[in-house]
């Protein structure tokens, strides 16, 4: 028996043009990586070969995605490739709502299962399982390989955007997928309370400069992301907080932030924070250092 690997594309990168919500808030990179990297180590506590096909936030050219599933099938393994998305409708806010599936003919029960439990698991509407003209689905088709794109809701829908930010959906989705894939291998899933542990990866510290000035506030690097201190940042350009207690939820500037506590103190996401205080974002990799500035001189 061949052995198997599950090669988990998160689709899009930082700077791929479009692919964020109208009011700049979500990235649709960040939420494909977090839920792409929740299930690799879900597969691999199931004893299932899980790979990434990109580790930084770069957009990859599709090409070179489907290619590795092509040159691991041709060094004899039995592959499958699963990319992970965000949908969206329209220019703006729509009402578009719901999961998807697109798959091709060799993935069509896995698609059906992954679909399924999805659906139950979120409990968002059931667009289906679909066939269309991706690349996805196409190229890896075309190498006799089974080839799954999901839809994880809509980042142009107000309701599924907020969920989208939040680490308590992005675990329903990556678990659904996960057990989805153990029961069309007939491998035992193992729910997260019983998986080994792994170890934590270092967190590195990043200093923090807007237009210029340092500030005495800092922040950190965890899985290629660099996490700001929500407040520090806002007051500091003049931003309006708002914390919510009984939701444990951040606004900025009206804005619900995907955020993480640490000690007390709540972080965002530089991307996403910069988005709602109107900054535009640099990341200097050699003084780990993340530079926002108005734009102004």
């Amino acid at each position: 028996m061949k052995k198997l690997i599950i090669l988990l594309d998160p689709g899009h990168g930082a700077e791929t043009p479009g692919k964020r919500s109208p009011d700049g808030t979500l990235r649709e990179y960040e939420f494909n990586r977090g839920v792409s990297r929740l299930l690799q180590k879900k597969l691999l506590s199931c004893g299932i070969d899980a790979r990434l096909t990109v580790q930084d936030d770069t957009d990859m050219p599709l090409v070179q995605r489907t290619n590795q599933a092509r040159d691991s099938k041709r060094q004899g393994y039995d592959v499958v490739l699963v990319s992970i998305h965000a949908n969206a409708a329209g220019n703006g806010w729509s009402t578009a709502n719901g999961i998807e599936t697109y798959t091709n003919d060799q993935a069509e029960k896995l698609a059906q299962i992954i679909q399924r439990r999805l659906v139950a698991d979120t409990g968002l509407r059931d667009r289906g399982v679909k066939r269309a003209d991706l690349h996805i689905t196409r190229e890896s088709a075309r190498y006799g390989i089974p080839g799954v794109l999901v839809e994880l809701g809509f980042m142009t829908n107000k309701d599924e955007c907020a969920l989208l930010k939040t680490p308590a959906y992005r675990e329903k989705c990556a678990t659904a997928i996960a057990k989805a894939i153990c029961e069309h291998y007939a491998v035992p899933f193992k729910v997260t309370a019983d998986n080994p542990q792994p170890v934590a990866k270092p967190v590195d510290k990043v200093s923090i400069e807007i237009n210029g000035t340092r500030l005495a506030a800092s922040g950190y690097l965890r899985d290629g992301v660099s996490w700001l201190p929500v407040r520090a940042v806002a007051e500091a350009v003049g931003g309006k907080v708002e914390w919510c207690a009984a939701t444990k939820q951040v606004k900025v500037n009206g804005h619900d932030l995907s955020v993480t506590i640490e000690s007390g103190v709540s972080y965002a996401p530089a991307r996403e924070l910069a988005a709602v205080l109107g900054l535009q974002v640099t990341w200097h990799q050699a003084a780990k250092t993340v530079e926002l500035s108005s734009g102004r001189a």
